[in-house]
């Protein structure tokens, strides 16, 4: 009876701290996998008129987060790589990234989608995805991957989709 009791208190502890992702449209159009409940998403104008949206998350240990950016012009995708790129190598000095470990880029059906592991000044692994049609990058993260099992960030991080006029 013990044994039944414990079985059943870890599994709800785990449940607990194990996130529900919904989808929930950003901007014009596009949607995001994000935490159940927690979709508060903050947005800003560029000095260029670019509109960024901002959104950061934290579950048990682990930080799950996105950047996207709607440009008020439409790049070709080979532009739009170079821009996805230069953005992503900009994110790693905020965030004190100190290693990226095997950047991936791949292009299908006109999305550009790029794949990274980072590593932080304190030690802390991040897997990202990035994605550009070239109207719209968005980049997402996870901060502290040994914490969540494997199919949970990638859900998180491949939860990310277009619309068909973004």
């Amino acid at each position: 009876m013990e044994n039944l009791f414990m079985f059943l208190a870890t599994s709800l502890v785990l449940r607990l701290s194990t996130p529900r992702f919904k989808r929930y449209l950003i901007g014009s159009g596009c949607s995001s996998l994000l935490i159940s409940g927690n979709n508060t998403l903050h947005w800003k104008y560029t000095k260029d008129g670019d509109r960024v949206y901002f959104y950061d998350q934290a579950v048990a240990g682990v930080t799950y987060g996105l950047v996207m950016v709607q440009m008020k012009e439409v790049f070709t995708m080979r532009q739009a790589e170079a821009i996805l790129v230069q953005y992503v190598n900009r994110m790693r000095k905020p965030f004190q990234i100190m290693y990226n470990i095997s950047m991936t880029i791949a292009a299908k059906d006109g999305i550009v989608t790029l794949s990274d592991y980072w590593q932080d000044e304190q030690g802390i692994d991040w897997k990202i995805q990035g994605y550009t049609n070239g109207k719209t990058i968005a980049v997402l993260y996870v901060k502290n991957i040994a914490e969540a099992p494997v199919k949970e960030h990638d859900a998180f991080l491949q939860g990310f989709k277009f619309s068909r006029i973004s």
